[in-house]
């Protein structure tokens, strides 16, 4: 009986230390499919997304690369992006550390957000430091993709 109670101990020990981390629902690619303001009924933004822009993550980090064209009074706009990080999901708060971006007064600061995926979309709304959702910072909405 205590061999039997020994080797079921054992058992449980050595398949507990290979016992996969979980998941973060963030993990595989997004296309980027609307960037706008959170009440914002403006469609400039819309219209930049038109070529679109990548994000992928990992269990701790993401990058992402885009280019956007978009037809203002002024002329066309044009942004090429890309950039690179940590990150860390807690429920549905979303913390990025920014390691490489095209912006390099970006580097090194931390962006805050709040996720929501519904089905394979991610709702992506730009926070401050105590999670208020800023009017500031355009919003984002992904889908993912296969």
């Amino acid at each position: 009986m205590k061999k039997i109670i020994f080797l079921g101990l054992a058992f449980l020990l050595t398949t507990g230390a290979y016992a996969q981390e979980k998941k973060s629902p963030l993990e595989g690619a997004w296309k980027c499919i609307y960037i706008g303001g959170p009440v914002t009924t403006d469609t400039s933004f819309q219209a930049m997304i038109k070529e679109g822009q990548i994000k992928m993550f990992s269990k701790r980090y993401w990058t992402f690369v885009g280019h956007f064209e978009s037809k203002l009074d002024t002329g066309i706009y044009i942004y090429e992006g890309y950039g690179a990080g940590t990150y860390k999901l807690n429920g549905d708060k979303y913390e990025e550390t920014i390691i490489y971006h095209n912006q390099k007064d970006l580097v090194g600061k931390k962006y805050k957000a709040i996720d929501k995926i519904r089905n394979d979309t991610l709702f992506h709304t730009a926070t401050d430091d105590n999670w208020k959702i800023r009017e500031d910072i355009a919003n984002e909405i992904y889908v993912r993709l296969k």
